[in-house]
This record gives structure tokens, C-alpha cells and sequence, in this order.
């Protein structure tokens, strides 16, 4: 199950949540920007708004991805503000950010990577949202094309090692999600709510 908290649900959680993420995204992506003495991966955008979800295995991490909602200060917001303008918090409420799955594991036959992208999206829907913003690489809006998101932009916003950065908004739709269900096998909700969303109650409802 895709476990969605916040930081402050489960510390312990977080402190294994930073080390995957600095493998990932440090020593695998090599993202020196972001290096840490203490080998965390972990920015100013973990906050208490920010949401989590955590993909885990055999008690180990296998996929990860995070949320910030855009009524706060998010990512995308901070490094480009005149673009990030056009985009109203209203039609899209979250950034995606920080998405990754380890490319060996798979779960009763489906890999990873598909249940943790089913379950962000599941999540984002669940939380009403209908649209996404996010800052990536063009061979990662080539994959979610592949998965069949439909894009409102995608705009090259800088070059990092001689590859693009963009920033893009996608739709989302419960025929999107049940195209994931379809596709990678999965019969049922694969989110796993705590915290303040387990005592709500109604988000996993409507996720189901």
C-alpha cells in the first residue's frame, strides 16, 4: 500500500523517506544542488502542508513521491514566478515533485513504479484536484504521455547537464485512473490514508 501522511504522522518514516531520497535523486540523478553532510535528501518545501507518499516492500522503501499544495510556497512558484502566475491555485492546487521508484522491485507481479504512480494519482483525485503542475525532464513527460495524461503546457524553462527542464500541467480524470487500474492490474484502492486524513475519513471514500 502507498502510505499518505505528513511529515509529523510518522518521524521515524521520514527519516528513512530523506535517505531514499538522497539516493535517488543524489547519488543516482546527481543532483549536487541538494547534497547533505548528513545523507537527507530534504528541502525549505517539507513542511507541514506537504503531502507524502510512500511506496514500501518487505519493510523497505520502494517508491516515493511528495505534494505541495499551491496556496502555499512550492517549488515550481519559487524558481519561476512569472510562469507559475499563469497557473491559478484554484484549477491547479498541487505541484508533484520528488516521484521516484526502485526499478528492481515489483509487488505481486506489478512493478513499483505502477502502483506508486496509480496511487499519486488516486491521491490527487481524492483530494480533488483535477489538474497538476509540475517541474521535470522531457523523457518523463514522454513516460506520462505513454500512461496517457494529456498535457494544458509544457514549457522549457532552463538546461541542467544538457538536458531540458520543463514546466508542465496535466489534467487528471477518474478515466485516467481507471486506465492505470486496467493497464498495471490493480482491482482496488492501493492508498493507505493516516493522520489527519485517516480522522477525515472522506478522502479514502472517495478514492475508492
Amino acid at each position: 500500500m502507498v502510505q499518505v501522511l505528513h511529515e509529523y504522522d510518522d518521524p521515524a518514516l521520514m527519516e528513512r523517506v530523506w535517505s531514499f531520497r538522497y539516493q535517488c535523486f543524489v547519488e543516482r540523478l546527481g543532483w549536487e544542488a541538494v547534497r547533505r553532510n548528513d545523507g537527507w535528501e530534504r528541502d525549505q518545501f517539507d513542511g507541514q502542508a506537504a503531502v507524502h507518499l510512500v511506496l514500501e516492500h518487505d519493510k523497505q522503501i520502494v517508491g516515493y513521491s511528495r505534494l505541495l499544495p499551491t496556496s502555499v510556497p512550492y517549488l515550481a512558484a519559487d524558481l519561476y514566478p512569472s510562469l507559475t502566475a499563469s497557473l491559478p491555485t484554484e484549477r491547479y492546487p498541487f505541484e508533484w515533485t520528488r516521484c521516484a521508484a526502485s526499478n528492481a522491485a515489483s509487488i505481486n507481479g506489478i512493478r513499483a513504479s505502477d502502483i506508486l504512480m496509480t496511487g499519486v494519482l488516486e491521491c490527487l483525485l481524492a483530494l480533488g484536484a483535477r489538474n497538476i503542475v509540475f517541474l521535470t525532464y522531457p523523457r518523463v513527460i514522454a513516460m506520462m504521455k505513454r500512461r496517457g495524461y494529456r498535457f494544458d503546457r509544457i514549457e522549457t524553462v532552463s538546461e541542467e547537464n544538457g538536458t531540458a527542464i520543463q514546466l508542465a500541467a496535466a489534467g487528471l480524470s477518474r478515466e485516467l485512473l481507471e486506465l492505470h487500474r486496467k493497464r498495471y492490474r490493480i482491482c482496488r484502492s492501493v492508498l493507505r490514508w493516516r493522520g489527519v486524513f485517516d480522522r477525515d475519513g472522506d478522502a479514502s471514500c472517495a478514492a475508492a
